[in-house]
């Protein structure tokens, strides 16, 4: 008998052949525009400049579409409705985030790096700094990339396994090895044409199974009630506890600075607004991609609470449907969109699209970093050569990506795991490039000091909360599932409940505070390490001995340190009447 009634269900929530030609179809596409640019198009990836920055004559509208395609990874699609129907919605905080982040990103990081016209943002920290610096940070990035990039590749991959039940081992090679030839033979333009063409097919299939979803629920006032109703309206959680899993406190401010990071002093960010050719355009960009960055993740959240409404009362887990809450939205659309052919495979072309841009922008990035800062100041090569080059490390990184996704999966849930990786590195990032833009006192020794010191705790924390997690020590309680509106619910006539809890009355208060430090307050906890640890190694050593340039500094303090006398034989900035400029400064100006 439960042969008889699984079956149907099986058969009814798999992928239909024209799911299969959309899907197909998709991925045909996304590799045409890499031939196209690669083999056809008047502008030859013949040179670095082409190739890194598309000669620096690239559009608003596809940058910043390729810009917010590039945030929205697969993570957003699938690990955020997740995280929404286990934990509650107080991730909508994350809008206030991103609203933040788009201020600083427009008035604090781009004008500098406008103004500097160099490849890698980190030639930034050796002007400012010094090479051993710069050195520290382009591996940072090599570090966040490799590790970050496979579990970007590993999200979507799940779902397409539970939409096909083909193997994730099968898919994800596949998958990974178009993304790698149209990133290696198109270059630039090609990733961010496919990203523009794929972020279109994500939008459409977020709204169509957004309206679906809320249709079937009789609307979005119905949609809250029963949130409500189960407990999972979450607006404003104000406790300041560190060790909660998710807080309004957690979310507006430890992602809050994570953000700035990624966004603001990162080569795949700013790569992309230097292909723009002018300030004022590339301003628009950053804008567009902000309020795109932000309704994507609202929806997201949103989908969170469809699914709550559609198995309010039979959570797919419990019932044995679903074996992860990572693949709870996959199986969610096929669910509502089972009667409607191809809106399955259109939502995980999205799903695809979303992972696919994430890791075509990792490796042409990557590739530009470590050209610029370890092969181009070593070796002097053609523009053909250095092109070759760059394509054949495209082509190694790609694999190395792949190889770590079978480590991946090892691991715990994709949402947190992201978000921990991201924050080992990102708050280190942003640290040293605040001490940069925004002092003119600290010096190199203070900025590698404090990156180091950053790195270590950060990665201990992050590793052995990790280590925590895998040995079932560090778990968080669920908000409760129900699953007395399950066909199967009390055959036995035993069951003395309607529902249940994951980790529910799990304490863990013996597992050593640091690593129950939420992992949102990574990045944050990491900035702080280094600003700190800066300027006292700074002090220390006998601060800043140059004057530094006021084209390093942002634009917001310029005018103060304009009305700066500098002392040389002190390395001492003192206020004085005379708000002359120097030389220097007025070529910045």
């Amino acid at each position: 008998m439960e042969e008889a009634t699984e079956a149907p269900l099986e058969q009814r929530l798999l992928f239909s052949p024209i799911d299969y030609v959309i899907f197909c179809s998709m991925l045909g596409m996304s590799a045409l525009i890499g031939v196209y640019y690669g083999f056809f198009a008047k502008q030859k990836q013949n040179n670095t400049a082409e190739y890194l920055l598309g000669s620096k004559q690239m559009k608003v509208f596809p940058v910043a579409m390729s810009l917010t395609a590039t945030h929205i990874s697969a993570i957003t699609m699938l690990g955020v409705p997740a995280e929404m129907y286990k934990y509650g919605i107080q991730y909508w905080a994350c809008s206030i985030s991103g609203l933040i982040v788009t201020i600083f990103m427009v008035y604090v990081f781009l004008p500098v790096f406008h103004e500097l016209q160099t490849v890698s943002c980190y030639s930034y920290i050796e002007q400012r700094f010094d090479k051993r610096t710069r050195t520290l940070a382009s591996g940072l990035f090599m570090f966040y990339c490799l590790l970050n990039t496979p579990v970007i590749i590993y999200a979507p991959a799940i779902a397409f396994s539970q939409v096909t039940g083909i193997n994730v081992h099968i898919i994800t090679p596949i998958i990974c090895c178009i993304c790698i030839f149209y990133t290696t033979f198109g270059g630039i333009r090609a990733v961010i044409w496919t990203d523009t063409l794929q972020f279109g097919a994500m939008l459409c299939a977020l709204f169509v199974v957004m309206t679906l979803g809320t249709l079937q629920l009789g609307g979005v006032v119905n949609v809250f009630r029963l949130a409500e109703a189960g407990g999972r309206l979450i607006w404003f959680n104000m406790d300041p506890d560190p060790y909660l899993r998710t807080s309004f406190w957690l979310v507006s401010v430890g992602l809050t600075s994570m953000w700035i990071s990624n966004i603001g002093v990162t080569p795949e960010c700013i790569q992309r607004f230097l292909t723009i050719p002018d300030m004022s355009s590339a301003k628009k960009a950053v804008w567009i991609f902000g309020v795109g960055h932000i309704l994507v993740k609202l929806f997201s959240v949103y989908n969170g609470l469809l699914i709550f409404g559609k198995y309010h009362d039979c959570d797919p887990i419990h019932e044995g449907t679903v074996q992860k809450y990572d693949q709870i939205f996959a199986y969610y659309v096929l669910d509502v969109a089972r009667h409607i052919p191809g809106l399955p495979g259109l939502f995980v072309v999205g799903i695809f699209s979303a992972a696919l841009s994430s890791m075509s922008t990792s490796m042409n990035t990557l590739s530009g970093t470590l050209f610029e800062d370890f092969i181009r100041p070593r070796f002097a090569l053609k523009d053909k050569t250095a092109s070759t080059v760059v394509k054949v490390m495209v082509m190694t990184i790609g694999v190395i990506c792949l190889l770590l996704v079978f480590v991946v999966e090892q691991l715990g849930s994709i949402f947190s795991l992201a978000i921990s990786v991201s924050g080992v590195t990102s708050g280190t990032m942003l640290g040293i490039f605040f001490l940069g833009m925004f002092s003119p006192y600290i010096n190199g020794k203070g900025a590698f000091w404090g990156a180091i010191v950053s790195l270590i705790s950060l990665s201990v924390i992050a590793v052995g909360a990790q280590l925590e997690i895998l040995g079932g020590h560090l778990k968080y309680e669920s908000l409760p599932f129900r699953y007395d509106g399950c066909s199967d619910f009390n055959v036995t006539g035993t069951e003395s409940s309607t529902f249940y809890r994951d980790a529910a009355g799990h304490d863990n208060s013996e597992v050593p505070w640091v690593f129950r430090i939420g992992f949102m307050y990574y990045s944050l906890l990491g900035t702080i390490i280094v600003i700190v640890v800066g300027i006292v190694v700074s002090y220390a050593t006998g601060g800043q001995t140059e004057r530094v340039p006021l084209n390093l500094l942002t634009p917001w303090v310029r005018p103060l340190y304009r009305s700066l006398d500098y002392t040389p034989e002190k390395g001492e900035y003192k206020l004085t009447r005379s708000c002359e400029m120097t030389e220097i400064e007025k070529i910045a100006k």
